[in-house]
């Protein structure tokens, strides 16, 4: 496995059980409040880069897979020139207004090396071409800068999103159980914009990259950045995986 870095300078970012806690309050009221979620979430992104030492102002950031925009409304906030990218505009209208890109993460619509930050925050999860799309990321930011990927892992208790637990009996059984209890299909279809990653096979093919793995921890309580040095154990403790990286210089 790649080094990492040591303990952060600073702060550990405010997050913790409590944190997750939050979130958790959070989103079961996302029916009703989307932006207090997606704001609580965003805030532990610009929470955790400050806490390992990313400085973000003035910045050029990418965020890919911008979603319901509050991550680029938190980059934006603590200083950086913040440009999201998603395949449709699903902005939230009380969320602030950023520069957006209509596009996919398998083939961004930037030079190389255009960006210091690239963020993924909860996409790697929806896309067919987990290693095309982290290649992706990786041609746009320059060297010496950074790239944050978060996803829900698989094998976690909500890696089948709506469909959890089931998930844990395979993703067709869970496809099939879930259509019998909803009437219904998931918004996350297995195979359709669903996919099994797991933090393994993400560390294999970031070997192959100019990619050097800086940090690997659960996103929602990093501190307990532990768990995710276990093989086996961080598949299902991490629950949302965030790994911090940096691009090598040529």
């Amino acid at each position: 496995m790649h080094r990492m870095l040591g303990k952060p300078a600073g702060r550990r970012g405010g997050s913790g059980p409590g944190e997750a806690w939050a979130i958790f309050n959070a989103a079961l009221r996302i029916r009703s409040d989307p932006a207090a979620y997606c704001r609580r979430v965003a805030g532990g992104v610009v929470r955790y880069l400050s806490a390992r030492g990313i400085d973000l102002e003035g910045k050029q950031v990418l965020d890919a897979g911008t979603g319901a925009g509050c991550v680029p409304e938190a980059l934006q906030a603590a200083g950086a020139h913040v440009v999201g990218l998603d395949v449709r505009d699903h902005r939230l209208n009380e969320v602030a207004g950023t520069p957006f890109v209509q596009g996919r993460g398998e083939a961004l619509p930037f030079r190389d090396g255009v960006f210091n930050l690239v963020v993924s925050s909860n996409v790697l999860e929806h896309v067919p071409d987990m290693a095309g799309s982290i290649e992706e990321l990786a041609r746009v930011c320059r060297p010496g800068g950074h790239l944050y990927l978060s996803w829900t892992t698989w094998l976690s208790p909500l890696g089948g999103h709506e469909m959890s637990p089931f998930h844990y009996l395979g993703a067709r059984t869970a496809l099939r159980i879930y259509r019998a209890l909803r009437g219904r299909p998931p918004a996350n279809v297995p195979g359709r914009n669903l996919f099994v990653v797991h933090v393994e096979s993400v560390l294999r093919h970031l070997r192959r990259t100019p990619l050097v793995v800086k940090d690997l921890a659960p996103r929602y309580w990093p501190s307990f950045r532990v768990l995710g040095r276990i093989p086996g154990l961080r598949e299902v403790a991490l629950w949302n995986c965030v790994i911090l990286l940096e691009k090598r210089s040529a």
